[in-house]
């Protein structure tokens, strides 16, 4: 036999086992997720902002709360620093 004649023979019988494999294997991939759209990402950042919007006003309404008085004790001043500094 011929080298040639060795090596498409080999590359048929390479080729036909490949078809197999792929015709008889099973599907294990699993299915992709669907991709992020741009609406959904718009909706997630507002969803964050709207968060971060809402425990900013939460921190403003503690401070108001703590540092309204015009006389305050000493804990009481203390509480409207760590107030303050958390705003």
């Amino acid at each position: 036999m011929q080298a040639s004649t060795v090596v498409g023979t080999l590359a048929l019988l390479l080729g036909a086992a490949l078809v197999a494999g792929y015709t008889y294997g099973g599907d294990d991939a699993p299915p992709a997720a669907e991709p992020k759209t741009i609406q959904k990402k718009v909706d997630e950042r507002e969803a964050a902002r709207r968060a971060a919007v809402a425990a900013q006003q939460k921190r403003k309404a503690e401070f108001q709360r703590r540092c309204a008085k015009p006389v305050k004790t000493a804990e009481e001043l203390a509480e409207c620093r760590s107030a303050y500094r958390q705003l």
